[in-house]
This record gives C-alpha cells, sequence and structure tokens, in this order.
C-alpha cells in the first residue's frame, strides 16, 4: 500500500480537491456545520416518529432529547420500549442535532433515522436497537472534538478529539447502559457519523473494537489534515475486530475509494465485514445520507448479504492527483437483505466493441476512440448491458477544467499554469504531472508542453 501511504503526493498537496471536482463543497459545507445553532437546549422534549416516506403507517418509535453535562443526547427509543422488558442493541450517532426529525438541525436538514429505522423494523430486515444521537459543541470546538490531526485550517489541534472520545467511552455510553435497557457489550454497539463526524466515528471505532463492533463512516471528510487518515491508517499493523461502512457522493469530490483499498489491506473482506457505496447522485448533506444509512444500519442489526437481487451502473470521472485519476464503472448491488453497495472490484466486464476502448478489473475504463463504449456488468448472475458517454465525459471534464485558468479555442484548451498554480496554491508541476497523467484516460491529447502552460486538445470525432 505505498501508493496509498504517499497520499501527500498525489492526494491534497495541490488542493486537488477543490481544484477539479463539479462540486467544491467540503470547506464550505463543514464550516456551515460548525455554526451554533439558535435553539434552546431542552430536556426530555418527545417526539414521535412519523409515517415513512411511502405513507404506509409503521410501528413508531419515539425521540426525546436528554442533557449531560451541558451537551444534548438526542434518543430514539423502538416501538414497544414503554411496554416491554427488552435489551436492545445501540447505535451511537455523531452530529446528535442532524440526526432525527427534531427541528434542531443547524441548516434545516435531518437525517430522519427515526423514519428509516421503524420502516427497516416493519419490513422484518432489522432488529430493534436505541439510536443515540450525542450533540457536538458549536463553533470551532466541532472540528477540535472530531478530528485527532493538526489541522490549523479547521482548527484542530489534535488532541481534542482524543479528550472528546475519552468524554464518549467514559461518560456518555456509560450513561445509556445506566439510563436505557441497552445490550451493554461491544457487539451491540455501533459507531457513526458524517463529515468530520464520519471522520471521529471511523478513528474512534477502529482504535476501540472493545467497545464498537460495528462503524459508520458517511462521507467522512478525508481532506482534513492533507489526507493525514489515509498515511496513518496504512501504518495500522493489526486489523480491529470490527465491521466498516464507507460512503461517499460523487459531487462530494473527496478520495474515498484509496481507504476501501487501505483497509482490504489490513485483511478487511470485502461483502463480509468491509463495505462501500459511491452515490453517484450524493451532495454532502443530510438528505443524501437519509437515503442511504439504511445500509449501514442493515450491516450492523439486519442479516448478512447473500445475493444480489438487482444491480445498476453509473461511471463517474475522478481527478486527484498524477496517480489518483480514472474514469471508473461504478455498479451498485442491491442485496437481499436491503443492503446496497458498490461492487466494481467484484463484477465481471465484457467490452462489446474492444476497438473502441478498454475496462479493467476494478472498472477502470480508457478510451481508445472518442466513442460509446459497451459493457455487460456481470455480478452474482445479474448482467446488465451499460454504455459509457463519451462525449458526456467530455462535457464534464470541460466543466473541470473551467476551474483552472484557461483560454479556450475550439477544441483546443490552454491551461494558464504559473496563474493556476497560483489561485490553487500548488506548483505548476503539480498541474503539469497531473494533466499528463490524465492524457491516458483518452478524453484528450496533448500538443504541447511549456513552462508556462500546457496545450491540449479534446479528442472528438
Amino acid at each position: 500500500m505505498n501508493q496509498y501511504g504517499s497520499q501527500r503526493s498525489c492526494f491534497w498537496g495541490f488542493i486537488v480537491i477543490c481544484m477539479l471536482t463539479l462540486v467544491g463543497c467540503q470547506d464550505k459545507e463543514d464550516s456551515i456545520t460548525t455554526s451554533p445553532t439558535s435553539f434552546e437546549p431542552k430536556t426530555s422534549v418527545t417526539v414521535q416518529a412519523t409515517e415513512n416516506p411511502t405513507g404506509k403507517i409503521v410501528g413508531q418509535g419515539s425521540v426525546h432529547i436528554d442533557e449531560l453535562e451541558k451537551r444534548r443526547i438526542f434518543v430514539y427509543l423502538p416501538p414497544g420500549y414503554e411496554t416491554d422488558n427488552e435489551r436492545y442493541p445501540v447505535v451511537y450517532m455523531n452530529d446528535g442535532r442532524n440526526v432525527f426529525e427534531t427541528n434542531t438541525s443547524s441548516f434545516q436538514k435531518e437525517w430522519k433515522v427515526e423514519r428509516v429505522i421503524d420502516q427497516l423494523i416493519t419490513d422484518g430486515r432489522m432488529e430493534k436497537v436505541i439510536v443515540i444521537g450525542v450533540d457536538a459543541s458549536d463553533g470551532a470546538k466541532r472540528g477540535e472534538e472530531y478530528v485527532p490531526f493538526l489541522d490549523e485550517s479547521i482548527p484542530s489541534d489534535g488532541k481534542s478529539a482524543e479528550e472528546f472520545t475519552r468524554y464518549f467511552i467514559e461518560t456518555v455510553i456509560p450513561y445509556v447502559d445506566g439510563t436505557y435497557r441497552t445490550i451493554p457489550d461491544r457487539d451491540n454497539r455501533m459507531i457513526m457519523g458524517s463529515s468530520f463526524g464520519g471522520v471521529q466515528a471511523l478513528w474512534m471505532g477502529y482504535h476501540h473494537p472493545e467497545t464498537f463492533s460495528s462503524i459508520g463512516a458517511v462521507s467522512a471528510s478525508t481532506w482534513v489534515a492533507k489526507g493525514r487518515l489515509f498515511e496513518e491508517l496504512a501504518k495500522e499493523k493489526e486489523k480491529p475486530n470490527v465491521k466498516i461502512w464507507l460512503d461517499m457522493g460523487y459531487a462530494e469530490g473527496m478520495l474515498i475509494e484509496p481507504l476501501v483499498d487501505i483497509l482490504k489491506s489490513k485483511g478487511f473482506e470485502y461483502g463480509q465485514d468491509l463495505f462501500f457505496q459511491m452515490d453517484i447522485l450524493g451532495n454532502h448533506d443530510e438528505n443524501s445520507w437519509s437515503r442511504r444509512v439504511h445500509s449501514p444500519l442493515l450491516m450492523f442489526a439486519g442479516k448478512a448479504p447473500e445475493q444480489a437481487i438487482d444491480l445498476v451502473v453509473d461511471d463517474s470521472l475522478m481527478i486527484f492527483g498524477s496517480d489518483s485519476s480514472y474514469i471508473r464503472l461504478n455498479p451498485v448491488a442491491s442485496m437481499n437483505n436491503g443492503m446496497d453497495y458498490s461492487v466494481s472490484d467484484l463484477a465481471e466486464y465484457k467490452v462489446l466493441n474492444p476497438k473502441v476502448g478498454q475496462v479493467d478489473t476494478s472498472g477502470i475504463v480508457i478510451f481508445l476512440k472518442p466513442e460509446p463504449l459497451d459493457v455487460e456488468v456481470t455480478y452474482q448472475g445479474i448482467t446488465v448491458e451499460y454504455k459509457v458517454d463519451y462525449d458526456r465525459l467530455v462535457r464534464i471534464l470541460k466543466n473541470k477544467l473551467k476551474s483552472l485558468v484557461i483560454e479556450e479555442k475550439d477544441s483546443s484548451i490552454k491551461i494558464l499554469l504559473k496563474p493556476t498554480a497560483e489561485s490553487l496554491k500548488a506548483t505548476t508541476k503539480d498541474i503539469t504531472d497531473i494533466a499528463i497523467s490524465l492524457e491516458s484516460i483518452g478524453l484528450y491529447t496533448i500538443e504541447e508542453v511549456r513552462e508556462d502552460y500546457i496545450l491540449l486538445a479534446l479528442n472528438t470525432k
């Protein structure tokens, strides 16, 4: 895994995420989520879980708010909790104010986890669980709590996150186990979070398998501290006994798939204790997380996935660095237990017009001609024919290139290196290396490389 241990050279050292993404949202989005809320803390405010989006009435759990050492704890209790004597597994979630439909969200969007769980329980897909949404601190303190690495841009000191971890394990969990009918062992605890909270959940769960058995890292902000998360996990020597869910929205433009590869190198087996989804429609917001949250919940408290029942294929153009840029097919399997996850490395690919292009065993696409590429994608007996639209990918590339300082004429584009490097706080070599490496994808041909500019021509019919 040396290529991922050296993310410093290809991942963030040159602002690649901001540079060539469709929506550069991470810094902005995380700054929004740290803004203080005007909501006044309340204790034991009960909110009934409502109808599910299909309109079918389900057994309803309830949500209320406790206060623990001046921090709000949002509590979902499953249907029947008040009348039975059962004990339940617990899902812990960061950014608690955004987890349920309680009108406490920092920016008017919620995961609506209570609706999702009520429906999964009604459908017989998931056992009943308690969910604990632990609120984050306001303002800059949120980044300090969640990011375990020094990063002045957040800001985080790399130490406060360890204090928050101790608070979580030594204060929050004992409080919950002492107050509610939980099953108080690691096999029945999950930790989940998104954005900065996804980094915290992954870091805490990975290093405390004696406390948690499952981790959900949703849209984790992998850019923090110049990709330090990749480097640190690559150094880990032992595989913890946990299940891990990772996902990302395409429009977020954050590098995540190499993390899947790092975890595989540690001994995680994809489809058993490691799952990942690239959400082609996903953004960095609670609406997208709500749409995907059923999968990590089922990983924790549902049946194991055994057989695919549907397969949907899309593709993405990812541009991060000289060795982290590609066009990739993204087959997403819907499994018989209700989970949906990407199976790029597990699917089989057959190119129907091989003179046009190639697809490797991991779904990476290379065009040989500027024409649509027809591919058969097969997973667990399900075959889907998919057309990789060359012209569409060229349009996406042109849209991404607009983030740079360019001069455009017909199908030729001149990238002005010095002003681009200055605006992105990168070096001209960084940009040159990325442009040269991308030529192999087959969307353009480099006509000239100079000290001050690169001239490329889009490959068109």
